[in-house]
């Protein structure tokens, strides 16, 4: 496929009015074989697959397959045997730092990237040595209208009172977001969360635990458990409680004390279509895709030059919506890197206690 054809022929810009880069730029992405993309599953990767992944695979002559889901213990012992099995990650920020630490990762090749995507088109908080901003997504608060209408609990002190709102709760079953969580239901202000103590962490978990009916080990889980109806009060991912509230009405949920978290692209090592994965990666920050999959999908990108061009109805829906972005919380990816070890050994032993 010609250059011409490169810049063109996607059809990702879908009248959103977003000028293509330049069209001899995108020859550079150009190649042939196989790149395994790792991402977490459900509505966000099939929207990738749809406006990044499927045009990417058909402009440049590369191949695509996803699989997931990111685990850096996983991706340390593939390094460790040499037998790599991704190319590139959608990985959380913790996720990068972790990976960054044990020396799992190639840096990030901007002078390729910029090349097809105007540096000052991206935001500079999300471009790193080792990895570039993907995606951001919150947890919210969420409820069955069924039990609660429109008037569901609007903080997460609210969501803990078993008087006020009964009914079946669930969280994911991680320490993060659950430390911040906890701590909000105790009263702790957001702007106050960090830096986190774990003592009184833990003191705030204990309180929330027996208010807990179940605590979900992956996100897949929260499409499903709200369809069934077998949860009535969530900390579920902003992405799975809108489909669900477009598909029936079951469920609401608020933007108040949001908690939202930076995913990065990064490519292993030792990754064996690691070249690919950079091209994608470029491919994938291009303004036209970038606004097709904002224009879907609840998450913020990293691409800022397209936000004016998304629907308007669709704005409203992002984490970084203004007027939703001053009432979230911002993982501190830093401090997490810093004790997520021994976070990780006490949440274990905690959450054995039953």
């Amino acid at each position: 496929m010609g250059a011409a054809s490169l810049a063109l022929g996607t059809g990702m810009a879908g009248g959103f009015g977003v000028k293509p880069a330049l069209a001899q730029d995108l020859s550079l992405l150009k190649g042939s074989g196989d790149v395994v993309v790792c991402t977490w599953g459900g509505a966000s990767t099939d929207t990738m697959k749809e406006v990044w992944f499927e045009p990417f695979s058909e402009a440049t002559g590369i191949n695509v397959t996803s699989t997931s889901v990111p685990d850096i213990a996983k991706l340390e012992v593939m390094e460790g045997m040499g037998n790599v099995e991704w190319d590139l990650l959608d990985a959380e920020g913790t996720q990068m730092e972790l990976a960054m630490q044990k020396g799992l990762l190639q840096p990030i090749d901007y002078d390729m990237i910029f090349k097809i995507v105007p540096r000052e088109q991206i935001d500079p908080k999300v471009i790193k040595e080792y990895g570039v901003g993907s995606v951001a997504f919150s947890t919210v608060i969420a409820w069955n209208t069924g039990l609660f209408g429109s008037e569901g609990p609007q903080n997460w002190t609210e969501w803990a009172d078993t008087t006020r709102f009964k009914g079946r709760r669930a969280l994911y079953a991680q320490p993060r977001p659950s430390f911040e969580i906890a701590l909000m239901a105790a009263g702790v202000p957001p702007e106050k969360i960090y830096p986190i103590n774990i003592d009184d962490a833990f003191k705030a978990l204990d309180a929330l635990k027996p208010k807990i009916d179940l605590w979900v080990e992956k996100t897949s889980q929260w499409g499903v458990l709200m369809q069934n109806g077998e949860v009535d009060l969530m900390g579920s991912s902003l992405s799975r409680t809108l489909d669900e509230k477009k598909r029936t009405g079951s469920i609401d949920f608020t933007f108040n004390q949001s908690i939202v978290e930076q995913d990065y692209w990064v490519i292993p090592k030792s990754a064996p279509g690691g070249a690919n994965a950079q091209k994608i990666i470029a491919w994938a920050l291009m303004a036209q895709g970038q606004l097709a999959f904002a224009s879907r999908m609840p998450f913020n990108v990293a691409n800022t030059s397209i936000y004016g061009d998304i629907p308007k109805e669709m704005q409203q829906q992002l984490p970084g919506y203004p007027e939703n972005a001053a009432r979230n919380l911002q993982i501190d990816q830093a401090w997490w890197t810093a004790n997520a070890e021994q976070v990780r050994l006490r949440w274990l032993d905690w959450m054995s206690k039953g």
